[in-house]
């Protein structure tokens, strides 16, 4: 059943590999529906997505209609143990027939540099806004997601769809760039993601559409999934 425009549909379940499923069913059929042209999906980083990337190999689709980018990156190279792009790369890129001009990493640039470059990808696919078919997110700790934390400049950001980002104190690597609201709420479809008991509250809060976590204000057109696993 597709999200009501205007609400976001919040489904929960019992571990992090029906949730996967879920999601990747999820991909396919925003896919399907998609009969010509190209389909463009951001990932993200992290833990749980991990499970989602396995369950994406799993299936059989028109990969040479897919394109990927990240939500966020951070500015290191993509054989680092801290590159998104590297995880995605080895979870799930080197498992399915995918053209190597399908997969759009970020450059290792200075982060103003490296925002602008990523941002002129996007809406080279994408058109001057941005719109994306479809994003997965996560949720952080501190209701961050993708590199969206609290009290950060790029919060306000309207105009921009890719901006630097700066990791809070003590959190390496700092330097990032990160898909903005008004990159993520053009999309298509958005589906955030979270696991486990340590982050139920902030789920909840997420759901309620509490603006202080950064994850809440995640509120595309085209329809919000919110995903939550109990382990």
């Amino acid at each position: 059943m597709p999200p009501l425009k205007n609400k976001p549909l919040v489904k929960r379940f019992r571990s992090p590999e029906s949730m996967a499923d879920y999601a990747a069913g999820l991909f396919a059929r925003l896919l399907r529906r998609k009969k010509t042209g190209a389909f463009l999906a951001a990932l993200s980083g992290g833990r749980t997505p991990a499970a989602l990337f396995g369950a994406l190999a799993g299936l059989k689709l028109d990969w040479a209609r897919v394109h990927f980018f990240m939500a966020d990156e951070r500015l290191v190279p993509p054989d680092s143990p801290f590159s998104n792009f590297g995880q995605a790369r080895e979870l799930l890129f080197s498992k399915i027939p995918i053209p190597a001009a399908n997969l759009h990493p970020p450059g290792v640039r200075q982060p103003a540099q490296a925002a602008k470059a990523y941002e002129k990808e996007i809406t080279k696919l994408a058109g001057p806004s941005g719109a994306l078919d479809l994003v997965f997110l996560g949720l952080g700790s501190d209701g961050h997601t993708a590199s969206l934390f609290p009290g950060a400049r790029t919060l306000s950001e309207r105009k921009r769809l890719v901006v630097p980002a700066k990791a809070p104190p003590g959190v390496r690597p700092a330097a990032r760039i990160t898909l903005t609201f008004k990159a993520l709420n053009a999309a298509g479809a958005a589906v955030l993601l979270a696991a486990g008991p340590d982050k139920k509250d902030l789920f909840a809060r997420t759901a309620a559409g509490d603006k202080a976590l950064p994850a809440a204000r995640v509120r595309p057109a085209g329809g919000l999934y919110l995903l939550f696993s109990e382990k």
